[in-house]
């Protein structure tokens, strides 16, 4: 009775995930075009973070968007125009800031994580708008 009664909480458990919550097998160069993230981005050494800021990037086309800044140091805003390009799961940014390949760590269709390639020394945690 208890296998049974397992069998029917794991089918249960499986059916019950949203499809909609897609995993980062699924991201592509489609899902961000015409689109606009906000977050924040970390810079940092080891475990420790070193800078923080809220970050907006917005993909208008299919190489080009902007990148908006916030510093928790500054009221001021500072806004890039920024080039990318999108290779599989990683996301080359030609841009002040962010300037480097980031790969897609986790995704979502209202979530994404970008870590900063090789040394993992940044990420931005973002949500679509």
């Amino acid at each position: 009775m208890k296998r049974i009664l397992s069998i029917i909480l794991a089918a249960f458990a499986l059916l019950s995930c949203d499809p909609a919550e897609k995993t980062n097998d699924s991201f592509s160069a489609d899902n961000i075009l015409d689109t606009r993230w906000k977050g924040t981005w970390r810079s940092l050494q080891g475990s420790i973070i070193k800078e923080q800021s809220e970050v907006t990037l917005k993909f208008t086309s299919a190489d080009k968007g902007t990148f908006i800044q916030k510093r928790s140091s500054s009221p001021s805003k500072e806004s890039y125009e920024m080039q990318y390009a999108v290779s599989g799961k990683n996301i080359t940014f030609d841009c002040p800031v962010i300037n480097g390949t980031w790969a897609v760590s986790d995704y979502t269709e209202k979530t994404m994580t970008l870590t900063l390639l090789p040394d993992k020394n940044g990420i931005m945690i973002l949500v679509k708008e």
